[in-house]
């Protein structure tokens, strides 16, 4: 495909996203001299810039998601740059268009890659958030243990807090175990991962702790991820540094900070459900009894809607974190 050499044609963020869903390589000819061909590569998540090989080879070793080098083809010498377009596919081919802009007049690759890194400095450096779903699971947990800090004190608390270690219940407290659910929806609608997260452990009582955030905009009651990171470290003395291994096994780098600018606050008063046989929970031991050959599932997911469920009353200490029934 050659794109017109005065004024190329600019991709939308939505023609950017089909080219990766074709499955397949496809190459545009961006400029004609110097010679510039994009190359999208949807099985390697990846968009490629070739241009003949003039001057230094750029210096991208810095920067997380480029490489680039100086390769022979057919007989003569090209620069090869490659930017990981994995989950910024249209920011990666715009760093493409940039750089491709700057050779237009008469720049060397070099400084063409040196002038348009500047303004996509975020994609450089491979930072990657935490999707909307984990950003919210691990705000609502952040909220159980902070609670948990202030009722058990910090050892406790953060011995009991299961979740990063991808144990089967986020909580493990003394009378009973807790998996913490969040959701942004009007509804307490919420994705179960697996089908062990709402199977009890023998001998130990479980609850689904639901809880329900909204987007709070500009309200001063509002609280971003970052913040409630900031709240649960200034309450802790002894045990700061496993938290924040804990934080890191998650996938939170506080260097990311700023990519979390989202503010939320409880849509409600989070409730408590116990999970017993009339609750509606796709489990293992269910499973095997319907399930033919059941050793051949491998994984389970689903979302059960437990809004018009009766909620229960939580033990201590999230007796008060949850709502009591009426």
């Amino acid at each position: 495909m050659t794109l017109n050499n005065d004024k190329p044609e600019h991709l939308d963020p939505r023609t950017v996203e089909e080219y990766f869903r074709l499955g397949v390589k496809t190459a545009f000819t961006l400029l004609q001299s110097p010679f510039a061909q994009m190359q999208i590569d949807p099985s390697r998540d990846e968009i490629e810039l070739l241009t003949p090989a003039k001057g230094s080879t750029p210096e991208v070793t810095t920067f997380e998601r480029l490489s680039a080098e100086r390769i022979v083809k057919d007989n003569q010498e090209w620069f090869r740059l490659v930017v990981d377009a994995e989950g910024m596919h249209y920011e990666a081919y715009v760093l493409i268009e940039s750089i491709v802009d700057q050779l237009r007049t008469g720049a060397s690759l070099r400084h063409a890659v040196s002038e348009a890194v500047l303004s996509l400095k975020d994609l450089l450096a491979g930072r990657r958030r935490l999707t909307d779903e984990k950003e919210l699971g691990l705000i609502g947990e952040l909220l159980v243990l902070r609670h948990l800090i202030d009722k058990s004190g910090e050892t406790s608390a953060l011995e009991s807090w299961l979740g990063p270690l991808a144990e089967e219940h986020d909580f493990a407290l003394e009378d009973f175990d807790a998996e913490v659910k969040t959701t942004k929806s009007e509804l307490r609608t919420h994705l179960i991962g697996s089908d062990t997260q709402l199977e009890p452990s023998p001998g130990r009582p479980l609850y689904l702790v639901s809880i329900q955030l909204t987007r709070s905009g500009s309200a001063t009651v509002g609280f971003t991820l970052p913040a409630i990171i900031g709240e649960v470290r200034a309450l802790l003395e002894q045990s700061l540094r496993g938290f924040d291994q804990k934080l890191e096994s998650l996938g939170w780098r506080d260097t990311d900070a700023d990519l979390y600018k989202t503010a939320y606050s409880l849509r409600t008063t989070p409730r408590a459900y116990f999970i017993d046989d009339r609750f509606p929970a796709i489990t293992s031991a269910r499973l095997d009894l319907v399930v033919p050959q059941r050793a051949h599932v491998s994984s389970v997911s689903y979302r059960v809607n437990v809004t018009d469920l009766k909620h229960s009353t939580i033990g201590a200490p999230l007796i008060d974190f949850c709502e009591v029934p009426a």
